[in-house]
């Protein structure tokens, strides 16, 4: 399954389910969740909405996120409009999906900056900053598009970094069990 079809397939069960949380947002807040807890149960992301089609929607999110922060090939990409999609509309998923990535982190209310390193600390500072992002009238289409990329890649490894750095004792991919 593409990221496409799972970000339509997400967008149209959060739309069943009266969910005003947009698959990236889900898809962020579920993020930072498994970077605090890899066990952690997916409907927790998607505030007091409960459906049958989106909880296995979010079942299988769950295990491709899971898949791609694993990996050691660093798979791992946030879930996001494609790029047929205006890019303020992008940009305005990037900054959604980074605010729930942060509200994510600190779902359990165990989550403390002070005890990461400096480096980590500074990549949830810039998150904090993209949760905000705009697009700015005044850059032509093609910086634009190279910023917007370079931003999502920017997340996409800073993610990969704090979940290595809150999940230093978890199991390996070889030993986890995936559904298919």
């Amino acid at each position: 399954m593409s990221q496409t079809d799972i970000f339509a397939a997400l967008k149209t069960g959060l739309t069943q389910a009266g969910s005003v949380q947009t698959p990236g947002e889900t898809h962020g807040t579920l993020t930072g969740m498994l970077c605090m807890d890899n066990e952690a149960a997916p409907a927790a992301a998607v505030d007091d909405v409960t459906a049958p089609s989106l909880t296995s929607a979010l079942d299988a999110l769950r295990e491709i996120t899971l898949e791609g922060l694993f990996d050691p090939d660093l798979s791992f990409r946030p879930l996001l409009p494609d790029d047929e999609t205006p890019l303020e509309t992008r940009v305005a998923a990037l900054a959604r999906w980074c605010g729930g990535f942060l509200y994510g982190l600190s779902f359990f209310g165990d989550f403390n900056p002070a005890r990461l390193s400096a480096e980590i600390r500074e990549v949830v500072s810039d998150l904090t900053e993209l949760s905000k992002a705009e697009l700015s009238a005044d850059q032509d289409d093609e910086s634009a598009e190279t910023d917007y990329a370079e931003l999502v890649e920017y997340v996409r490894v800073g993610v990969q970094m704090i979940f290595l750095e809150c999940q230093p004792k978890r199991e390996g991919p070889e030993t986890r069990e995936t559904l298919h």
